[in-house]
Formats: C-alpha cells, structure tokens, sequence
C-alpha cells in the first residue's frame, strides 16, 4: 500500500510540475503569451491556493482500501455447496438403458434407441411417399412388413391402403404401436372413453 501512495505521490508531482512550473521556465508560445501577459496575478492566486489534497481528492477513489478476506475469495472461486456450488461434482441422473446398455439421463429417452426408431420411421415415410405418392390420403394405411400379410384376414385390409415392407419387422417395433388410439367414435356424446394400444411387447 505504502508503494502505492508513493507512486501516486510521485505523479502527482509530476503533474504538478508540468502544469505549473514547465510554462514558467520556457518561453511561451504565442498562443500563451495573452495569458502570461494579461492574467499574471490570476497565476499568482492559483499558486497561493494550491492544495495537495485538491490532486488526492479524485484520484485515489478508485483504489480498493481494504483487502479481500480469504471466505470472500474463496466463495468467489468455489461457490457455497447450499447457494451455488462451483465445484465439478459426480452427476446423480445417469442411469443405464435396460434394452442396449447405453447411458442417459433420468426422464428422458435412450438416445441410441431413439435413433433406431427415428431411422424405421425415416424408411416408413419414404416408402409411403413411393406408394401412395403426394396425393391426399383419403383412407386409412395399413403397415405391413415382410411374410406378415398372411397372418391378417381380408377384413383387416378393407377400406384400407396397404404399403408392404420388404424386410422383417425390427423386434422392438411391436405391432399394436400401429393400433389406433383416441376417443370411440361409436360411442354417444355423453360418454367419452380413449381406447388405447394393449398388449405392447
């Protein structure tokens, strides 16, 4: 601190002599001589009120006065662990995907199981613009993969479009995923039940 205050004691003089007593030892340029000549006794009164404290006033107040305790720096670096803990600690939501072992976060879904049902459901929709094309779809399409068309009977596929699949159904990809869900259209206006898929594995 003591460094410091000699430092800028130190500027201050020479500022000080700069401004004052630099004019006085070299001959004035035209532009100063109106004021050397005119306003001498200003210069006089200037010199007579002249107070170190004056230069001190605004120059040191940006300075920190006091030391940062060892707590402050410390809370500052490392965060308080019942605030805002700054540490790099273990993570507590990962869990481990019971179908293919990969790991992910808790409440959200396997992003490697996940890619598998995004790439089925890329080959689906390209299959189905090969087939039906861009026209409106008026009824109802029905999936059907590889050697599955034998196990439905003709009244399945009435009043249906059927878009075959020419490779088997994937293991997870169970066939009532494609069963239709909402409210019961047979019902009346007063009942409204939603019929979900059954037997999913």
């Amino acid at each position: 601190m003591a460094g410091h205050l000699l430092k800028y004691f130190t500027d201050a003089l020479v500022k000080f002599e700069y401004v004052y007593l630099t004019p006085l030892l070299r001959p004035p340029t035209p532009q100063w001589i109106p004021l050397v000549v005119q306003a001498p006794q200003q210069l006089m009164e200037k010199d007579a009120s002249f107070d170190i404290k004056s230069i001190f006033d605004g120059f040191l107040w940006g300075v920190p006065t006091c030391r940062r305790t060892a707590e402050k720096r410390m809370m500052r670096k490392y965060g308080a662990p019942n605030w805002h803990n700054k540490l790099i600690l273990p993570r507590k939501d990962i869990k481990t995907c019971g179908t293919c072992g990969h790991n992910h976060e808790v409440g959200r879904l396997c992003p490697n199981c996940y890619s598998k049902v995004k790439a089925e459901t890329s080959i689906l929709q390209e299959k189905m613009v090969q087939e039906l094309g861009l026209n409106p779809i008026d009824k109802e399409i029905a999936i059907v993969y590889q050697g599955e068309k034998n196990q439905f009977d003709d009244e399945f596929f009435k009043g249906k479009r059927v878009v075959q699949i020419e490779k088997p159904r994937p293991k997870w990809f169970s066939k009532n995923l494609l069963q239709r869900s909402g409210p019961n259209a047979n019902l009346s206006n007063s009942e409204v039940t939603t019929i979900k898929p059954h037997d999913l594995g």
